[in-house]
């Protein structure tokens, strides 16, 4: 079966952007996904800033740690998951797609170990279902607990860096795409 299409067809399909075949879908499309996929690492970084400040300046109990280790566990949880999806979103940047998923997976590891550090288990007690903490920060002394969580939180860094100078890049080559000028340089 052979499939006939005029020129002018031909090149109304050439000129669509990743799938898209208005600039106003990509528009808000890609604005969206971009926008969610920056918001979720801008409050990773933020919770990074104040657990590692904390970290430094010594204001954290063992207690802390463990809790803060469970609270960003959750949230890991939460952005791989959310993350994963809105990558399968990204259908142009195959750059950017990549470095997402590889932040991700950066994610996964942290995610690991941060639940060998810190758990909660399900106990019975007097007949009664409990939680209870555990992990093996519980054998770590405050400093090597304080020492192993630094080390996973500055392994982040290069994948966040990364990712910053990529917003920018996608920034600058969605405005070209919308304008339609492919020499249009957007600097923010």
């Amino acid at each position: 079966m052979k499939i006939r299409i005029r020129d002018t067809q031909l090149n109304k399909l050439l000129n669509e952007v990743g799938g898209y075949d208005a600039p106003e879908v990509m528009g808000v499309h890609g604005g969206s996904v971009h926008g969610e996929i920056t918001r979720i690492v801008v409050t990773t970084v933020d919770f990074i800033k104040e657990f590692s400040e904390r970290l430094t300046n010594g204001s954290l109990s063992k207690e802390e740690l463990m809790a803060g280790i469970l609270n960003f566990s959750e949230k890991i949880q939460s952005d791989i998951q959310r993350l994963g999806q809105l990558a399968s979103e990204i259908y142009i940047d195959d750059d950017f797609k990549s470095l997402v998923i590889d932040y991700v997976h950066a994610l996964q590891k942290v995610l690991k170990y941060f639940k060998l550090l810190s758990n909660v288990s399900p106990r019975i007690v007097g007949g009664q279902p409990q939680m209870f903490g555990g992990g093996l920060g519980m054998d770590m002394s405050h400093s090597e607990l304080s020492l192993e969580i630094a080390k996973k939180l500055a392994g982040l860094g290069e994948y966040i860096e990364s990712l910053g100078e990529m917003f920018l890049k996608i920034v600058n080559r969605f405005g070209r795409r919308m304008s339609g000028n492919d020499d249009l340089d957007i600097n923010m």
